[in-house]
């Protein structure tokens, strides 16, 4: 399956939690927590259309004002998701500078809170200084909170203390493969109709559709969108990137985890602890290398990459990946 979803971690394995996932031939990025991001350049940032924050600490969050200062001037609408308390938090956050001359400035910030059963929604206009201007809410059950043709972002919530830490999997509907070789034989030139051709088949338009198709000798011909989807593509299932930030070993926990990484072609998840530090981690609230690695087999994952390691293991760098690789494998076995 050549890939859609291009997710690569923003900081190193003992550095602040971000994972910025570039969507091809799209022009557009997805955030997953906004950790330290001066590791992304402004062109990234503003690739970005919306940001998915696991819960409010300081390690998920600090780079909430490069990601502001980037969009400032834009005339864009940026989509922030967070769990309960997410809209106070960036209230407080933008209320802490001064926005005397930003009236003509068009950028918005949309953030929506996901409280379980609901979506709560609060604009953020820089021309009217950030002020709240709360949105109606809506039925969000199924924790689908973010959808657009070519990809969805659904959140589970997980216990971390006595507060909510979401986690999240990134889903392509359905996975659209174009066959080169039926292209060359066709005499059709490759280039951004593909991806128009894919949208359609996506949005179920008619089969009938004539669709314009590029020729490599010059020129132009229209063809049916499903005599075309015939000839040049197969239909496979979506690619899903799984990210899981901090959550406590509970069982309530590692069960959720299990369910929502079922058979992700990548599983992101956090591994803070080494699994002989368990008493540490149940009062850290935190997984350890072995249960991430442990969750991912469970799950059936096809990938597995860990992230935010303790800076207690900072002496052997790589002690964590390499236990989680074991337990993923399955050549490690461990009680918890």
């Amino acid at each position: 399956m050549r890939s859609v979803f291009y997710p690569r971690l923003v900081n190193g394995p003992f550095d602040d939690p971000a994972l910025y996932v570039h969507l091809a031939h799209r022009g557009h990025a997805l955030l997953f927590d906004c950790g330290d991001l001066h590791a992304l350049t402004c062109r990234e940032l503003l690739k970005l259309r919306a940001v998915f924050i696991s819960h409010g600490h300081i390690d998920h969050m600090i780079g909430f004002d490069a990601l502001l200062r980037a969009f400032l001037y834009r005339d864009l609408n940026l989509q922030l998701y967070g769990p309960p308390g997410i809209i106070q938090l960036l209230a407080g956050r933008l209320a802490g500078y001064t926005w005397n001359l930003t009236a003509g400035f068009p950028f918005v910030l949309t953030v929506r809170e996901w409280r379980g059963g609901r979506l709560f929604e609060t604009v953020f206009r820089a021309r009217n200084g950030f002020v709240a201007e709360p949105q109606p809410d809506r039925e969000c059950a199924d924790g689908l909170l973010y959808e657009t043709p070519f990809c969805r972002v659904r959140a589970t919530p997980l216990e971390h203390g006595d507060i909510c830490s979401l986690a999240f999997t990134l889903e392509e509907p359905l996975h659209i493969a174009i066959h080169r070789d039926a292209l060359e034989r066709s005499g059709f030139l490759p280039g951004p109709w593909l991806s128009h051709f894919k949208d359609l088949i996506l949005q179920q338009a008619s089969s009938q559709m004539a669709v314009n198709v590029p020729l490599a000798v010059g020129g132009s011909t229209e063809v049916p969108l499903g005599e075309l989807a015939g000839e040049i593509s197969a239909i496979e299932r979506g690619m899903k990137v799984c990210y899981v930030a901090d959550a406590a070993p509970t069982p309530g926990n590692l069960q959720r985890i299990v369910d929502l990484a079922v058979d992700a072609h990548l599983l992101v998840i956090e591994a803070m602890f080494a699994h002989e530090d368990l008493p540490r981690a149940r009062q850290r609230k935190h997984l350890t290398a072995y249960l991430a690695g442990h969750l991912g087999r469970l799950a059936g994952v096809a990938r597995l990459l860990v992230f935010h390691h303790s800076p207690r293991y900072l002496d052997r760098p790589q002690l964590l990946a390499e236990e989680a690789e074991a337990a993923f494998s399955g050549r490690l076995q461990q009680s918890f």
